[in-house]
């Protein structure tokens, strides 16, 4: 009876310490935690031209803004992506939608990003003929006429790619989709910060990309409920 009863106690220790235990890296769950930060820029941003409007100027404007690169008060950068590098895959990712608009002659929002497997719904929500045309290098990946005001093309995307996207028909326009291999990525607000949620504990490496300023990496701990601070510092281009 001793022994049984030793036994039993071993069995129900080692099932505390597995219920206990952090989740492995790549397995979301209770112990999944999160890394914060902002982006900033280092020194006086660049003077940027604005962009000149060649048509359809009753509803587009007479320039537009160059959203190239946005810096807000103290330095923050917004829409840089950044994402955790082997961080958790897209699981039913097909449920997820974002939209890219299109209001008065600018892509809404300037940069999207997604998970592999997730639909893009692209709207044109201008009384005007549009053409949305997305590459990734020189490859097209979609190309579409929107001659109807409200119309919604959605467009899944399932292989992971960064497409630059523009019109055809007013070539100041231009947004870009970050097409990501995880769920685990944020795009920085007006403020350049930005969070990044539902992290299994581990040790990774966090990327970061910008249209301008381009693509840099930090390492990161996360620890099980936690939330991992990063701060990253970019220079001006």
């Amino acid at each position: 009876m001793h022994a049984l009863a030793a036994l039993a106690l071993l069995l129900a220790q080692a099932g505390a310490s597995a219920a206990s235990a952090p989740p492995p890296p790549g397995a979301t769950g209770p112990g999944a935690g999160k890394v914060s930060g902002k982006v900033t820029l280092s020194g006086l941003p660049p003077k940027l031209a604005t962009l000149p409007v060649t048509r359809d100027i009753k509803i587009c404007g007479t320039n537009k803004a160059d959203e190239s690169l946005e810096v807000g008060q103290g330095g923050g950068v917004k829409n840089a992506v950044l994402w955790i590098v082997d961080g958790p895959k897209p699981v039913k990712a097909e449920k997820i939608k974002m939209t890219l608009d299109q209001k008065q002659c600018e892509f809404l929002p300037h940069v999207v990003a997604l998970p592999a497997g997730a639909t893009l719904d692209i709207v044109n929500g201008d009384k005007v003929f549009h053409n949305v045309h997305a590459r990734e290098g020189d490859r097209t990946v979609f190309n579409y006429a929107m001659p109807v005001p409200n119309h919604v093309i959605p467009k899944p995307l399932k292989q992971p790619g960064l497409l630059r996207v523009t019109c055809d028909v007013h070539p100041w326009m231009r947004a870009w989709v970050d097409v990501l291999p995880t769920t685990a990525f944020a795009v920085t607000d007006e403020a350049g910060s930005y969070t990044i949620s539902n992290v299994p504990p581990g040790k990774y490496t966090l990327r970061l990309w910008h249209e301008r300023l381009g693509e840099t990496d930090q390492q990161v701990e996360v620890k099980a409920g936690g939330t991992a601070s990063m701060d990253l510092q970019l220079t001006p281009r």
